[in-house]
């Protein structure tokens, strides 16, 4: 004799054997209710079939009303024969659906009051060389057909809440009944839902800190097979996911370094050329060495940005120390002094008496480094730039505000993803590569601070860092 062995351990059976357990309460409940309901489906069925059928006549009947609106008012305008032939179509549709439609007695007259403004509208078109049509007479075609519509959607709710009294009165006759097989339905689903819910919440959590780059192995999963099996397939792809990230680590770092060896090269020379080491220089030749100078400069930026964010991505230790805020602006503001000058900004710096905050100075100078020189960036000529400090509780709001043109609604909530580059462009030679925010974004985060836009009205744009106090 052959034994099947029923292990719950399985997704698939613990779910056939939850459905089979919960559905004896409620097929118990089916019989003993059903003979009562019969009546009430069968109505309700009747009703549902009357309901759609009159549906699709009612929206038919409105688009007809437009149509037939729209096209009087063109052959009134543009006066030919196939427009005026297409119009009495309409007008027959219309009657031909409207004498389709059941109605009951007492929406006679507003049938009656459309026939008779078809038949007006059919007259008002005869005169071909120069037809007329009564706006009030398509108005009221479009106003009569709604009101037509509505009487016919109170009469169908009318019905429909005639028949939910009657199914109201017999679940009330066969209510207690159900309760005690509903309650028992429900103590079942709870237990199976539970049993199936809590390794799924743990795999959602597990998924959830994938994506946001959490790369530890999950703990083993006690739960059916299938979903065990699922978690470890979420480990296997953690450990992937950390290989091809430290591939890609490896690779930025890698082409950045080599693309930083003959970019120096290149720089040594432009620079040779340009002070004229190597021979006098005409202006075309000035100004094409100039070029290279600037473009060498842009890629030297953007490489050093490459490596910055790639750095980012990296598992590292915060160096907490008292950080002297001034004297870190001056060191940041510094390679910015020359472009300032050139547009003519105004700097305004605000530090309330603040001389220093615990944290990492490294991660803060990416911060405010990028911060400020989107300000110089985007700045408008001749503008302001204003840096504020203030200290809010246990936290230092430091505020970068520049004048220059909004931000655009759209490129907000993706301000601080990588390489996007939003509508406004940089002004200047030098483009930007879409990743300076999101440096600025990684590192508050790595400082658990948190960076917005505080400000993007009246020709001001400001981003505000809040920023803790952390323990050496």
């Amino acid at each position: 004799m052959i034994r099947f062995k029923w292990h719950t351990h399985s997704l698939k059976q613990l779910v056939l054997l939850a459905f089979f357990l919960a559905a004896i309460p409620l097929a118990i409940l089916i019989f003993q209710s059903g003979n009562a309901l019969v009546d009430q489906s069968e109505r309700s069925r009747t009703l549902a079939r009357e309901m759609l059928q009159s549906s699709q006549q009612t929206e038919e009947l409105r688009i007809l009303a437009e149509d037939v609106t729209r096209a009087a008012r063109q052959y009134e305008i543009v006066k030919r024969p196939e427009l005026r032939n297409r119009l009495e179509q309409q007008l027959d549709a219309y009657r031909a659906l409207l004498q389709k439609l059941r109605l009951p007695p007492q929406l006679s007259p507003t049938a009656n009051n459309l026939d008779d403004l078809l038949d007006s509208l059919s007259l008002q078109a005869e005169d071909e060389a120069a037809p007329h049509f009564e706006p009030a007479d398509l108005d009221r075609l479009i106003t009569s057909t709604q009101e037509l519509i509505s009487a016919i959607d109170q009469m169908f709710n009318s019905r429909l809440a005639e028949l939910e009294q009657q199914v109201k009165a017999e679940q009330q006759r066969t209510g207690w009944q159900a309760s005690a097989l509903m309650l028992a339905s429900t103590i079942l689903i709870l237990f199976f839902s539970a049993r199936i819910n809590r390794p799924v919440q743990h795999l959602i959590q597990h998924i959830r800190a994938l994506g946001e780059g959490e790369r530890n192995p999950s703990p083993q999963l006690s739960g059916p097979v299938e979903l065990v099996q699922v978690n470890e397939q979420l480990n296997w792809l953690a450990e992937r996911l950390t290989a091809l990230e430290e591939d890609k680590a490896r690779f930025l770092r890698h082409i950045s370094h080599e693309l930083k060896t003959p970019l120096t090269t290149l720089r040594e020379g432009a620079d040779i050329l340009s002070e004229e080491l190597a021979g006098p220089l005409t202006k075309n030749q000035h100004e094409i060495v100039h070029l290279l100078q600037q473009n060498s400069i842009t890629l030297q930026e953007l490489i050093e940005q490459l490596l910055d964010y790639n750095r980012l991505q990296q598992p590292h230790r915060l160096q907490i120390e008292t950080v002297a805020i001034h004297s870190l602006l001056e060191r940041i503001i510094a390679p910015f002094k020359l472009q300032i000058e050139q547009k003519k900004l105004q700097l305004e710096l605000e530090l309330n008496n603040i001389d220093a905050w615990d944290t990492d100075a490294h991660m803060l100078q990416r911060i405010l480094a990028n911060l400020i020189s989107n300000a110089v960036h985007y700045s408008n000529e001749g503008g302001t730039i204003c840096i504020k400090t203030c200290q809010t509780g246990s936290e230092l709001e430091l505020e970068v505000a520049n004048t220059g043109p909004q931000i655009p609604d759209t490129d907000i909530p993706q301000l601080f993803e990588p390489f996007y580059q939003g509508k406004n462009r940089r002004r200047g030679p030098l483009k930007g590569s879409g990743i300076g925010l999101s440096i600025a974004a990684q590192a508050s985060n790595a400082l658990n601070a948190q960076l917005q836009v505080s400000r993007n009205s009246d020709g001001w744009v400001a981003f505000s860092l809040l920023l803790p106090s952390l323990e050496h």
